[in-house]
């Protein structure tokens, strides 16, 4: 993922853009090869305009992990991505 002083310098897959709130939609990988939808909810205090910092995303990577496995799964979390122009790019891996 392109950085530059700590703010992602790519077009990430913006689902939804509020004056408050950057919801990124990613993809979290199972170990089992299955795959769950995630929504990334970056406040706009912590983005430069439509790009977040990069600890902003690490760290709404964190809190939509931690919701998606609330519940238990079957599998461990192995990775999370997300698209930047079409292209999926790795986030976090565990």
């Amino acid at each position: 993922m392109p950085v530059a002083a700590d703010v992602v310098d790519a077009d990430l897959d913006v689902s939804l853009s509020t004056p408050s709130t950057l919801v990124v939609h990613a993809s979290l990988e199972l170990q089992s090869s299955e795959a769950v939808d995630l929504a990334l909810v970056i406040p706009r205090s912590r983005c430069n305009g439509e790009r977040p910092l990069l600890t902003a995303l690490l760290d709404a990577v964190q809190a939509a992990v931690a919701r998606a496995t609330r519940g238990g799964t079957l599998h461990q979390p192995r990775r999370v991505l997300t698209r930047v122009g079409g292209q999926p790019h790795l986030v976090a891996q565990f």
